[in-house]
């Protein structure tokens, strides 16, 4: 009884909030609407994304895209569409969440998933613009890359498309 004392009183303190053991994760608060705000999409596991933006002054906001819960996240998030422009013909039959961004600050795209995929890709949205980000996993060694296109509308076909990032 004296040994599941010691442990019900940590394990009571932990889950009450009372600890900085498993601090409350942060979260991604994107920008109020506007007709300048930049808007992505990023597909795969909702709950694996974050995005983190950087303003001029240095000062760093963001978190993680969905709500995450300090001590277990057994889920993987379900599809949060805002109605953005989807690419013509293109299948969208994992999930996803779409989203607002600051344009013209510095953006970091984080993905991390308990099996060993973590990856940041950096870039800077432009205003008014639409991107998709995707993740491609490689083989079970934690390999993987985040794709980031850009979402146009061909207007000579009336059609959305992918278009590569000017380097």
């Amino acid at each position: 009884m004296k040994y599941f004392s010691a442990l019900l009183i940590p394990a009571v303190l932990s889950l009450s909030g009372c600890t900085n053991l498993f601090p409350k994760p942060e979260q991604f608060t994107p920008p109020s609407e506007s007709s300048d705000v930049a808007k992505i999409r990023l597909i795969g596991a909702p709950m694996s994304y974050a995005l983190y933006q950087t303003d001029s002054s240095g000062k760093k906001t963001g978190g993680w895209v969905l709500k995450h819960n300090a001590y277990l996240n057994p889920f993987l998030g379900s599809t949060k569409d805002i109605g953005l422009p989807k690419i013509t013909g293109k299948k969208y039959q994992d999930d996803y969440v779409e989203t607002l961004l600051v344009p013209d600050e510095k953006t970091i795209i984080h993905h991390s998933l308990y099996q060993g995929c973590h990856v940041n890709l950096p870039f800077v949205p432009e205003k008014k613009k639409i991107y998709e980000a995707h993740i491609s996993y490689g083989d079970k060694t934690g390999y993987c890359v985040l794709y980031l296109k850009e979402v146009v509308l061909d207007s000579v076909n009336g059609i959305y498309v992918e278009k590569e990032l000017s380097k």
